[in-house]
């Protein structure tokens, strides 16, 4: 267990430099699946704040869609929370995620999640979830 989440981990770092989305479709859907992993996560966005070390302001913009969170911050949120880079950017759950988190999102916000030419949602690990 402890090999996926130093991979995982190892994996958003060295995501940490790559560019931010362009596309306004894009940086929307990454919005909303960040707003999904926060609720999923149980915590308030002052809490989350504090413990990434931002402004509950800058938080805020996130959430709203008035600013777009930085690589940083996003490998940061993904190191705190358990939430793979692969989520937050295509929709794909993982195996590394923790399991309460995944769940949580997949029942509460179906629409986010990555489906393939069935319906059926797709994960990182070659695996297709029905929800």
């Amino acid at each position: 267990m402890l090999d996926g989440l130093c991979e995982e981990r190892c994996h958003n770092n060295a995501m940490a430099h790559a560019k931010s989305p362009k596309s306004t479709e894009l940086k929307d859907a990454v919005r909303e699946r960040l707003v999904a992993a926060i609720s999923a996560y149980g915590i308030s966005q002052a809490d989350l704040a504090r413990k990434l070390n931002v402004s509950s302001q800058q938080v805020n913009g996130y959430v709203k869609g008035k600013n777009y969170p930085d690589e940083f911050f996003i490998v940061r949120f993904c190191d705190l929370t358990g939430c793979t880079l692969d989520w937050l950017y295509r929709g794909l759950m993982s195996s590394a995620m923790p399991v309460e988190l995944a769940v949580h999102i997949a029942l509460e916000n179906p629409t986010l999640m990555q489906r393939d030419s069935k319906g059926m949602a797709q994960t990182s690990d070659l695996v297709s979830v029905e929800f």
